[in-house]
């Protein structure tokens, strides 16, 4: 008999009522945690983006302690036609990492109890798919072992680097450490910008200062790129949620909202979260009109400049998303993000996973070497 309680929280009513327990959980993981583990973060996710999924979120408690808690939901999924009932994180784009919960002296057996629950209780899924894991969390290949104990087929792999910055040592060590190249494309940035105009930064940290420029921040989003191709923050979809994180993380000193002024008029913006140690890059946009002078990269540096002045506040800055070109300018250093597959018993589920393991990655690799042969021929 298991010595753990597992209980299943499907009603986001109840995923609400869980804030108190999930908050001392949270508190309890140190170095591990993320502003995107935190209740505001799910909680606030799913009231925006849960509509096309179905809650699965698992609670593992022992002696009536909260011990993990798997951020999890249900939804359809095909994998090279094959429809199946899938098992992810809450998650959708806007999520930078995803983790399980667990407390950490606990860590292995509250792993262990987790693939057990999965595979032998009758809990509806065929197949786990968990994105954007950071491959150094020690859950990631610990829940893999835990799966492939249970016997059924996992897959874990490498699916995307995400670039970093360890603050420490001042900006001018670090700006020195930067190929002459980069510096001199941002001094030209710099001088560029300061002749055009009066340029001011500021940075929102409360409610409202937020308000007092959120229709800047909205003006800006529908006059970058990033709303052309339907993903500004001004966009129907991303702007309620992250004017209602914005609140949420107010409130519990997370926001970090930096704004780029040229003569008084706002011209582009960088939407962090700034918790546990780090900062976040969430979102950032520029008005497409000002595209000559870079005010993009002009506004990174001055955040950079100021995070590196304080650096017993932020001891790491994450760029957020995969290491696109224009970030290496700023950081050779990533994390690795890794994603794990798993299928469940059952014929159907063999099917899959022979589908998916044998007959799809196999395909794939005869056409990889296909297209390497053809480059050297």
């Amino acid at each position: 008999m298991s010595q753990f309680e597992t209980e299943i929280v499907q009603d986001p009513k109840r995923l609400a009522a869980l804030k108190p327990e999930w908050d001392a959980l949270f508190a309890t993981m140190d170095a591990d945690r993320s502003v995107f583990m935190s209740h505001l973060w799910y909680d606030c996710w799913w009231r925006h983006f849960g509509k096309k999924a179905e809650l699965f979120l698992l609670v593992l408690r022992r002696r009536g302690e909260t011990v993990g808690i798997a951020p999890l939901m249900r939804r359809r999924l095909t994998l090279h036609g094959l429809p199946v009932r899938g098992l992810v994180f809450v998650a959708n784009g806007n999520s930078l990492h995803n983790d399980l919960l667990v407390r950490g002296e606990d860590r292995d057996e509250v792993l262990e109890e987790l693939a057990r629950f999965l595979c032998e209780e009758r809990v509806g899924w065929q197949y786990i798919e968990l994105h954007h894991f950071p491959a150094v969390s020690p859950n990631c290949a610990g829940f893999a072992a835990a799966l492939a104990r249970r016997n059924v087929p996992v897959r874990l792999f490498s699916s995307y680097d995400s670039p970093f910055l360890e603050v420490r040592g001042g900006w001018q060590q670090f700006i020195s450490s930067r190929s002459q190249r980069v510096r001199k494309t941002l001094r030209n940035i710099a001088n560029t910008m300061e002749r055009s105009g009066v340029v001011e930064v500021s940075e929102v940290t409360d409610w409202d200062g937020y308000m007092s420029v959120r229709e800047d921040v909205l003006r800006i989003a529908r006059n970058s790129w990033t709303h052309r191709v339907g993903d500004s923050l001004a966009h129907p979809l991303n702007g309620p949620f992250f004017e209602e994180l914005a609140y949420g993380a107010a409130k519990a000193g997370w926001l970090s909202l930096w704004l780029l002024r040229l003569d008084g008029k706002a011209v582009a913006f960088e939407y962090h979260l700034r918790g546990c140690g780090k900062e976040h890059a969430l979102r950032g946009s520029y008005d497409e009109e000002f595209h000559r002078l870079s005010p993009g990269a002009f506004l990174e540096t001055e955040i950079l400049k100021r995070i590196f002045s304080e650096p017993h506040v932020v001891e790491r800055y994450d760029f957020g998303g995969s290491f696109d070109d224009y970030k290496k300018r700023w950081s050779d250093s990533s994390l690795d993000h890794a994603t794990i597959c798993a299928f469940n018993k059952g014929a159907y589920c063999r099917l899959a996973a022979f589908h998916e393991l044998a007959i799809v990655d196999t395909a794939r690799r005869l056409r990889n070497l296909w297209r390497k042969r053809n480059v050297n021929a």
